[in-house]
């Protein structure tokens, strides 16, 4: 078994998340009527001005915060990642500790948040495909959810099951890759059919822990 695979180092990960800007204040605010403006009209026709209309502020001060139209575009692009990662962060806060199908349905529903909402598609990916940077995107937001959860839950898991796959980063990315594909071709897949899937992938210790409380 092994765990960390050459091209899942923590420096090179490390590198990667810091990629991802954690904007507040009135850069924040801004980034989010951007946000709100694209997903509502469209990236395109959305003007800097419309942009400063709507957070409350001048052209001059949008100007301050942000070089121009592309500069807050990838301000979105990199608050899409971060709510991506997030959403991984709270599901592992809030699993259930010791029994793996409870938490694999769990991470199946956060998936499934993830890309739909009642309307269908989330209007993140029309965004995403109106700029044409669906795939460079996906592969930013796999890499970031695959080396979160093989920190903070694979790392976990193997304190307590035998891990029965090498590679497990780079399996983690397919695994990713996959199920968002297998939605795309299925959409009304069941839950069932996609933790089945997890879970022969992965090679996945069912069997609830006899313990169901964290250690400290």
């Amino acid at each position: 078994m092994r765990f960390v695979s050459p091209g899942a180092t923590s420096s090179r990960h490390g590198d990667a998340r810091a990629e991802i800007r954690c904007i507040e204040g009135r850069a924040g605010d801004i980034m989010q009527a951007a946000r709100g403006l694209f997903e509502h009209r469209g990236v395109g026709p959305t003007t800097v001005k419309d942009i400063a209309s709507e957070a409350g502020i001048t052209r001059e001060l949008f100007y301050y915060y942000y070089s121009g139209k592309r500069d807050v575009i990838d301000a979105v692009l990199d608050d899409y990642v971060a709510d991506i990662v997030e959403s991984v962060a709270v599901w592992n806060e809030t699993r259930h500790f010791g029994d793996t199908s409870a938490s694999l349905r769990e991470c199946i529903a956060t998936l499934r948040r993830t890309l739909y909402d009642a309307n269908g598609p989330r209007p993140m990916i029309a965004v995403l495909e109106e700029l044409g940077v669906r795939d460079a995107f996906d592969v930013r937001a796999v890499r970031e959810t695959a080396n979160f959860i093989c920190e903070k839950v694979v790392s976990e898991y193997e304190r307590y099951h035998d891990i029965k796959i090498d590679l497990v980063y780079e399996t983690m990315c397919v695994m990713i890759f996959g199920l968002v594909g297998l939605l795309k071709v299925d959409p009304s897949i069941s839950d069932e059919a996609l933790m089945k899937v997890v879970e022969q992938t992965f090679r996945l210790d069912m069997r609830p822990l006899p313990c169901c409380e964290k250690e400290d």
